[in-house]
């Protein structure tokens, strides 16, 4: 055989393989069967207070932010309550805007506080009688707590019990008035039912709630102010200097907060002086005086915190010089 023809059928061998090993490659890929990833399943617990439930609903908070032109810069605004963006206590439709006053935490803390001074205050017919004063105090701030959680526009624990925890502790703060053995008894179940709900129970509900809250009927101006005096006398300490101030955060912050609920639950349509002009630009101050300390404090701002915390006082000062 010569050269040439060795050559020529030396190729074509090779084509011819190189081509059968080629198909049977792809007739073997062709036949593999490929295995996809399952769908990963989530419970409910995993995703809970990670995503939104409602985007719409929980995502977007507060007004549009303004359309500015290049070059110019927006002003700062203060965090919620009732500064230069917000002019009205209540939004459309009655909705109220609670979240941007005071937190769920701030709410979860401060009734799980109040639950175990009740735990001292209503222990004993006798003790009841010459100190139902305290009982009165504590469970009026439950009822003005759970109005708040009632009409919380955001998620907060108990909120299911809202109703029913809210009027049962209205009727405890009436009948605490007095020290006598029926109120004792009344108080006594209160406890009980906020023990039971705060552990994780259920609330037994004492009568049915009304539909509409009346604020004038859930708390009275009386005990908010002894409330507020509390506040304002924890923030002075805290305050004090800045080895106060760092160590004590957490607790502006929970004040703070609270002093914003309570001047805006003081606000509220049917409360006293509620109508006149007056009285809520004095409300209002305190309230902006409130969370301009929250965010020095979110800053760790002590310079800031000290003029803010005294700007509360003096809001309160000028409405008890007007309002004696």
């Amino acid at each position: 055989m010569c050269r040439e023809t060795f050559i020529v059928w030396f190729l074509i061998f090779f084509t011819f393989a190189g081509g059968t090993i080629a198909a049977t490659q792809v007739q073997e890929r062709k036949s593999k069967e490929v295995t996809r990833v399952k769908r990963p399943k989530f419970s409910e617990k995993q995703w809970d207070g990670i995503y939104f439930r409602n985007l719409f609903e929980e995502g977007l908070v507060g007004p549009r932010p303004a359309q500015l032109t290049p070059g110019t810069a927006s002003t700062p605004k203060s965090p919620g309550g009732f500064g230069s963006d917000v002019a009205d206590p209540v939004v459309a439709e009655g909705n109220s805007k609670w979240s941007g006053l005071v937190s769920a935490s701030t709410i979860e803390d401060e009734v799980k506080a109040i639950q175990k001074r009740l735990a001292m205050e209503v222990t004993t017919p006798v003790k009841f009688k010459s100190e139902y004063a305290k009982a009165h105090q504590s469970f009026s701030i439950l009822s003005m707590l759970f109005g708040i959680v009632r009409e919380y526009d955001s998620e907060v624990r108990w909120k299911r019990f809202a109703e029913d925890a809210q009027i049962s502790f209205e009727r405890a703060a009436a009948n605490s008035r007095v020290g006598t053995i029926q109120a004792y008894e009344s108080c006594k179940r209160r406890k009980g039912d906020l023990e039971e709900m705060v552990r994780g129970g259920n609330f037994n509900a004492a009568e049915k709630p009304p539909e509409i809250l009346d604020w004038s009927a859930v708390v009275d101006r009386s005990p908010i102010m002894k409330r507020l005096k509390e506040s304002k006398e924890l923030l002075k300490q805290l305050s004090a200097n800045e080895r106060e101030f760092s160590g004590g955060t957490e607790k502006i912050l929970h004040e703070s907060e609270l002093i914003a609920a309570m001047g805006y639950a003081l606000m509220m349509e049917n409360m006293n002086d509620a109508d006149d002009d007056g009285y809520l630009d004095l409300a209002k101050s305190m309230i902006d005086a409130a969370n301009q300390t929250k965010s020095a404090c979110l800053n760790q701002d002590y310079d800031a915190a000290a003029i803010a915390i005294n700007l509360i006082d003096q809001s309160c000062n000028n409405c008890h010089d007007e309002w004696k």
